[in-house]
C-alpha cells in the first residue's frame, strides 16, 4: 500500500520518520523521506494562498475597485513553493492512503486539506495529531489516528476565517484608502478584522490617560497594638464626612479634626471575622500566558517568545507551542513521575519537592481542546542558549506547580472603634504554604502579615497618621499587556453586553499563533518593501505603547462597529459554530459580505479628518467640505477642489477649481460679482480673470493684486 504522510513542516516529517524507522533505514531527498512504499513529505506552513483581486479580474488592479466578492474562491501556489507542490502532487497521484499530519489546530487542518483539494486527491485520509515529538507522545499520536472526515468542520471553520479576513481586509483597506486620498492622505489605511479593535484599545487607553485629572485625597491610618504586636487599619469615612463619589476625603482639615477626636478616645475591637481560604497553583502555560509572563519578567516581545518556544519544540524539549489551552489530559498524569525525575536531574529547584501523587485541577479532560498546555516532554534539554533556558524554566516551573498542594490561609477581617469612628483592617495568615513555598511570583504584601489574637471588646493602643495620596491614571499597554488584553478582551466589554460571554467562550480576539503578528503589524514601518505609517509605537525608550496620529485618525474615522471587539466576538463565535457543525460556511460568509457593504458605505460618506500635520482648508462656498489638493498630469500642476462633490459656485453654477500657491489654495473671488477667479498665462506673464464679468487683475507672486486692475471689460 502506497502511503503518503504530509506534515506541516520539515521538523515534523523528520520526527515521523524517526518514529516509523527508528533504525534510520530511510532515504532523505529534497522534498521527501522514503522507505519502500511509504513517503513522508511536508509543507512549509501554507504553500497555497488565496488569489489577489487582480487575479480574478485585471480591472481589480485599481484600488478604486472594491466590493469584490469572488463567486468562486480560488487559491494558487506561493511563488517560492511551486516546485514543492509539484512534488507533493506527484506522490498523491500514486497514494492509496494519506496521513494528514498538519499541526493540531484550525490552521494546521486547513493547510494540508487545501493541498489535498488543490491536487484533487479523493482517496482515504487519516488524521495524525502530534502534540509533541518525544517518543511517548508520538506513540500516543499514532495509536489514536482517526478518519480525517471527522475534522471537516474544522477545515470549514479555518476556510471561513481565511475568506472573511480576505473580504474585510481587501475591500475595506481599498475603500478607506481610496476615499481618504480625497482628503489629502497619501498612506494606506490598513484595515483588519482583529487589527482594528486591538488598535482601538491603545487609542482609547491613551485618551483616558490624557483626559485624566489627578486628585489629591487623604486617608487616616491607625497603627494599633495588642500583646506588643502592631497592626494597621484604615478609617472608614461615614456619611457625615464630606467625601467624593469614590468615598475619598479630599480635605485634609476634615481628617485632622477626626484625628484629634480619636486620639483622645479609647480604641476597642468591634468585630472579628475569620475565614479559611485556598489558592490553587497557577495552571501550566498556554502560548498567550507564556508570552505575557516572558514580556513581564524577561522583557521578550511576544514574537521572540513564540520563536523561542518553537525552537524548544523542534528540539523535542516541550510540547506543541501554539496552544490556547492551560489544561492537560488525565491520561498524561502517569507521565509526571518520569518528567519530574528528569527535571530533578536537570537541577530545577521546583521539581525537587514536587509530589507526583498530587493531582491538580490542570488535569481536566473536559477543558482540553485540540491541544493541551505547553509542558516539558521528559527529554532533558542540552546546550540551551540563554533565551531558551529562561523560557524552558518558565514552562517547567509551571508544570511542577501542579504537584504541590494549594496554598491554605486564614483571612482575618476586623473593625476597631475609637470615639464614633470606625477603622477597618485585615490580614492573611498562612496555614500551609503549599506551592507558595517555591512560587516565583510573590504575592503583594498585605497590610498585616502578622496579627495578634483579636476578639470583640479587646482594648488596643493606638497611634494615628494622615497619609496624602493621589489618584493615578490607567497604565499604558505594553506588548505583553496588550496581548493579554486581546486574550481576555471580554474584560473590556460592559457586563450587560451579551457579546461578553461569547468572547469568554472563544478566548478573545485573534489566535495564540497570530496575536504577536497583529501587534507587530500595528508597529510596522514597512511592508513588502513599501514604507508604512505605524499605528502604534513605543514611548521613548520605554516598553509603553502609544498610538500615532494616523492611528488615532483611523479609529476616529472608520465605522465604530469595527473598533469594538463585539464585531470580532460575533465572528469568532460563529467560526466556532462552524467548527462544531452548527452553521455553514456559506451562511457565515453572507453575514461578512453584509458587514463589508455597510462599512464601504461609511467609508464613502464619512468626512475624514485632516491628515496629521497638514492644514485644514474649509471650503469658502459650502462651509461643510474641505479643500483637497490634487494633481493634474495633463496640465502638470496642482489644484484644489472641495471634498463635497455637490459643492458648486452660486454664481457660475459650476465646480470651483482653486489655484495652488506654495502648497496652499488661493481663495480668490472677483470683487464685482464674487465669482471665483482663475489664473491665466498671457503674452506678458500671468494674470487673473473673472469668467463672469471678464475683469482681470495683475498677478502678485501667485495671487491676484486687487490694488490695481489690469483692465476691465467694456
Amino acid at each position: 500500500m502506497y502511503t503518503v504522510y504530509i506534515a506541516e513542516k520539515p521538523d515534523i516529517a523528520r520526527a515521523i520518520a524517526a518514529h516509523i524507522w527508528p533504525d534510520a533505514t530511510y532515504q532523505k531527498n529534497k522534498y521527501d523521506i522514503t522507505n519502500g512504499d511509504t513517503v513522508i513529505c511536508w509543507c512549509h506552513g501554507h504553500i497555497l494562498r488565496p488569489k489577489e483581486p487582480e487575479e480574478y479580474d485585471t480591472a481589480y488592479k485599481s484600488w478604486s475597485e472594491y466590493q469584490i466578492f469572488p463567486p468562486q474562491w480560488g487559491i494558487v501556489p506561493m511563488a517560492n513553493e511551486k516546485e514543492l507542490l509539484t512534488a507533493i502532487a506527484s506522490y498523491l497521484k500514486k497514494a492509496d492512503i494519506v496521513i494528514h499530519a498538519g499541526d493540531p489546530d484550525r490552521e494546521g487542518q486547513l493547510l494540508v486539506d487545501e493541498v489535498l483539494r488543490y491536487c484533487s486527491y479523493k482517496g482515504p485520509v487519516k488524521r495524525l495529531l502530534i502534540n509533541a515529538k518525544d517518543d511517548v507522545s508520538m506513540q500516543r499520536a499514532f495509536a489514536s489516528m482517526e478518519d480525517n472526515k471527522k475534522y471537516e468542520p474544522l477545515y470549514e471553520s479555518a476556510l471561513a476565517r481565511q475568506q472573511a479576513d480576505w473580504l474585510v481586509g481587501m475591500n475595506l483597506t481599498r475603500a478607506y484608502t481610496t476615499n481618504a486620498r480625497k482628503y489629502g492622505y497619501d498612506t494606506v489605511w490598513r484595515i483588519g478584522r482583529v487589527q482594528i479593535p486591538t488598535l482601538a484599545l491603545v487609542v482609547r487607553r491613551e485618551r483616558e490617560i490624557n483626559a485624566f485629572k489627578s486628585k489629591t485625597y487623604y486617608e487616616l491610618l491607625g497603627t494599633f497594638a495588642k500583646d506588643n504586636i502592631p497592626f494597621k487599619a484604615k478609617l472608614v469615612p461615614d456619611e457625615d464626612l464630606p467625601i467624593d463619589e469614590e468615598n475619598r476625603v479630599l480635605d485634609e482639615h476634615v481628617l485632622k479634626a477626626v484625628k484629634e477626636k480619636v486620639s483622645q478616645a479609647n480604641a476597642t475591637v468591634e468585630t472579628v471575622e475569620e475565614k479559611e481560604g485556598t489558592k490553587q497553583p497557577p495552571l501550566p502555560h498556554s502560548l498567550d500566558t507564556l508570552q505575557v509572563l516572558a514580556n513581564k519578567k524577561l522583557g521578550l516581545s511576544p514574537g521572540e517568545t513564540l520563536a523561542t518556544v518553537q525552537a524548544l519544540y523542534e528540539k523535542k524539549y516541550v510540547t506543541y507551542p501554539r496552544s490556547d489551552c492551560n489544561y492537560i489530559p488525565s491520561s498524561q498524569k502517569d507521565d509526571a513521575q518520569r518528567i519530574l525525575v528528569m527535571l530533578q536531574n536537570y537541577g530545577l529547584p521546583a521539581a525537587i519537592t514536587a509530589n507526583p501523587a498530587i493531582t491538580s485541577k490542570a488535569f481536566n479532560d473536559a477543558k482540553v481542546t485540540a491541544h493541551h498546555a505547553i509542558i516539558p516532554t521528559g527529554v532533558e534539554p542540552q546546550d540551551l542558549n540563554d533565551k531558551e533556558l529562561k523560557i524552558y524554566q518558565l514552562i517547567a516551573e509551571y508544570y511542577c506547580y501542579q504537584f504541590y498542594d494549594p496554598y491554605r490561609f486564614k483571612k482575618v477581617s476586623f473593625t476597631i472603634k475609637a470615639a464614633d469612628c470606625l477603622f477597618k483592617g485585615s490580614g492573611t495568615l498562612p496555614i500551609t504554604l503549599g506551592f507558595m513555598q517555591i512560587y516565583g511570583e510573590k504575592e503583594k504584601p498585605e497590610d498585616n502579615a502578622v496579627l495578634p489574637t483579636l476578639k470583640p471588646g479587646d482594648e488596643v493602643t493606638a497611634d494615628y497618621a494622615i497619609a496624602q495620596k493621589k489618584t493615578t491614571p490607567p497604565k499604558r499597554f505594553t506588548e505583553g499587556t496588550l496581548l493579554a488584553a486581546m486574550t481576555n478582551i471580554w474584560r473590556f466589554i460592559a457586563s450587560d453586553n451579551p457579546n461578553r460571554e461569547k468572547l469568554k467562550e472563544v478566548k478573545g480576539i485573534g489566535t495564540p499563533a497570530t496575536r504577536d503578528q497583529i501587534i507587530a503589524k500595528l508597529e510596522a514601518t514597512n511592508g513588502k518593501g513599501h514604507k508604512l505609517e505605524p499605528y502604534i509605537t513605543k514611548k521613548g525608550k520605554s516598553t509603553e505603547l502609544i498610538p500615532t496620529p494616523i492611528g488615532c485618525a483611523l479609529i476616529d474615522t472608520i465605522d465604530q462597529s469595527l473598533t469594538y471587539p463585539d464585531t470580532t466576538a460575533v465572528m469568532e463565535y460563529e467560526l466556532s459554530n462552524i467548527a462544531s457543525g452548527k452553521i455553514s460556511r456559506d451562511a457565515y460568509i453572507t453575514t461578512v459580505i453584509d458587514l463589508v457593504n455597510r462599512n464601504v458605505t461609511h467609508a464613502e460618506t464619512v468626512v475624514y479628518p485632516a491628515p496629521p500635520g497638514k492644514k485644514i482648508f474649509a471650503c469658502p462656498i459650502c462651509k461643510t467640505g474641505q479643500l483637497l489638493r490634487k494633481y493634474s498630469a495633463k496640465h502638470t500642476m496642482h489644484f484644489w477642489i472641495c471634498s463635497n462633490k455637490d459643492c458648486i459656485s452660486p454664481v457660475t453654477k459650476q465646480t470651483v477649481f482653486y489655484e495652488d500657491h506654495d502648497g496652499e489654495p488661493v481663495l480668490a473671488f472677483c470683487p464685482h460679482d464674487n465669482a471665483p477667479l482663475s489664473r491665466w498665462k498671457g503674452k506678458y506673464g500671468h494674470f487673473w480673470k473673472c469668467r463672469v464679468c471678464n475683469s482681470t487683475y495683475n498677478d502678485a507672486n501667485g495671487k491676484p493684486d486687487f490694488t490695481k486692475k489690469k483692465k476691465s471689460a467694456k
